[in-house]
């Protein structure tokens, strides 16, 4: 005769910020929620779709490239694909902040990807319709490839067709 004993099996139950990460998701968001990756270059802050961000790395090897434009900083290696690094500071008429440390956000994919200097980590931003602004103006450079502009609070977050940008900047 068997005897059934409840024995507890398995790994300890999980702490709730990583249940919360295992859990099915919940009901799916406001489809009228833009939902956008925001970082920052100097005091400008910027979006990008997260379709759009591929990959988000510290600051590697930069190979600096003679005669190219000041804001080409170089190329620079990611898992053996070359990747050019682009810093917008001067574009945006900011400076990089001196605490946050230095990262790149890769925008685009494959042979279309180009590295971008940011401060700190991206965050994910929610935004609705309703909080879409008219841009203020903007460097002369930069004024041309903003896709929409959005208001949080007091502070106002740009999304930019980051290809035209770039093809601005190596032309």
């Amino acid at each position: 005769m068997a005897a059934n004993f409840a024995l507890p099996l398995g790994l300890p139950p999980l702490p709730p910020e990583l249940a919360a990460l295992a859990a099915p998701p919940q009901a799916a968001e406001n489809p009228d929620e833009i939902v956008r990756q925001a970082f920052r270059v100097g005091a400008m802050r910027l979006l990008a779709p997260f379709a759009v961000a591929s990959e988000l790395v510290e600051m590697p090897g930069v190979y600096p490239l003679p005669r190219s434009p000041a804001n080409l900083l170089g190329l620079v290696n990611l898992h053996g694909r070359i990747v050019p690094l682009f810093d917008l500071a001067d574009l945006f008429e900011t400076q990089h902040l001196p605490r946050e440390k230095r990262m790149v956000l890769v925008i685009g994919h494959g042979n279309d990807a180009a590295g971008i200097v940011i401060d700190g980590l991206p965050r994910r931003l929610v935004f609705t319709p309703e909080s879409q602004i008219v841009p203020p103006a903007l460097p002369h450079s930069a004024a041309g490839a903003v896709l929409a502009t959005y208001l949080q609070g007091r502070d106002a977050w740009f999304e930019f067709d980051y290809a035209q940008l770039l093809d601005q900047l190596v032309s």
